[in-house]
């Protein structure tokens, strides 16, 4: 808490701002958004590697959170405040980080997709940059990070190799989805258990439930698009309509997630739901809606 309280004297207007920015890149919207475009656009391969490593990641870290239950910096240690520009981002508990976890999948996929050491220095600085900017703006403490930064590069190491290296087939990818399945229900069972019976709040935990709908909703999506779609995203040549095709497709995402919200507020089971249709409308259901429309 003394390097957080030190960094806190350093504060100022300029370095807010600076900071500010850096932290988007570990931002939900920026990440899910590159990932639609590698996706839909650009290179299937890469975005499963990035959406593998996103989700499993997410999960542990989530997963995590609820089971260790580690409050904020400014709730344990009364010395320390947060920058108010990053308050309404820094929902549940502390440990691990959430925008580490989800920078590191994005950025250390895409390093090791480039193989320069161009690509290495670039995506690994913006990480460090993201580690840092959590702790100037007083979101979270040095072991918050730098746990999510081990697990989330881990499991980056591990999905680039499977994919390299390894062989489907009907029966690993009937396991790997019932294991992800299996993997997001369970945090939902752990997370609920936790809040009926006293341990946190639905509030502390919606980020669980939310990514554990998203798990639930990637799960289903991969299995029907590898087994039944076999989406091509170089569908056309033309970057206009690629443009055009990533609009339409995030626009469409973003109604999804955010218009069950609006209707219904801010309630479990509604999250669950809205995650996963947004994940499976991502992943499987546009994909489809493309290569019908592009034969």
């Amino acid at each position: 808490m003394d390097f957080l309280y030190n960094l806190q004297q350093i504060r100022n207007p300029v370095l807010d701002e600076i900071f500010s920015f850096f932290t988007l890149f570990g931002e939900e919207l920026l990440v899910i958004g590159v990932l639609c475009l590698t996706y839909w656009c650009i290179n299937k391969k890469l975005a499963y590697k990035v959406c593998f490593t996103y989700f499993i990641s997410g999960l542990m870290v989530q997963g995590l959170k609820v089971g260790c239950r580690i409050e904020r910096p400014w709730v344990r240690d009364n010395r320390l405040t947060i920058v108010e520009s990053a308050r309404d981002t820094a929902t549940g508990y502390s440990f691990p980080s959430g925008h580490t976890q989800g920078c590191t999948g994005l950025f250390s996929i895409l390093s090791f997709h480039i193989k320069r050491a161009a690509g290495y220095v670039i995506s690994f600085t913006i990480i460090a940059l993201l580690i840092f900017s959590r702790m100037y703006l007083g979101c979270h403490s040095p072991a918050d990070v730098f746990t999510s930064f081990g697990i989330t590069l881990v499991v980056a190491l591990a999905v680039n190799y499977a994919f390299d290296n390894l062989t489907s087939s009907r029966l690993t990818d009937i396991l790997v989805f019932v294991a992800i399945e299996l993997i997001s229900m369970g945090l939902i069972v752990f997370s609920y258990y936790n809040v009926v019976n006293g341990k946190t709040t639905e509030v502390l935990t919606m980020d669980a439930f939310k990514s554990a709908g998203a798990g639930i909703g990637f799960g289903i999506g991969w299995f029907i698009e590898k087994r039944y779609i076999d989406y091509n995203p170089n569908n056309t040549s033309s970057i206009w309509l690629q443009l055009l095709k990533f609009i339409i497709g995030i626009g469409t995402a973003l109604l999804l997630k955010s218009g069950p919200k609006i209707i219904f507020g801010d309630i479990l089971v509604v999250n669950i739901i809205r995650y996963a249709v947004a994940v499976i409308w991502i992943v499987a259901g546009y994909p489809a809606l493309i290569k019908k429309f592009t034969r």
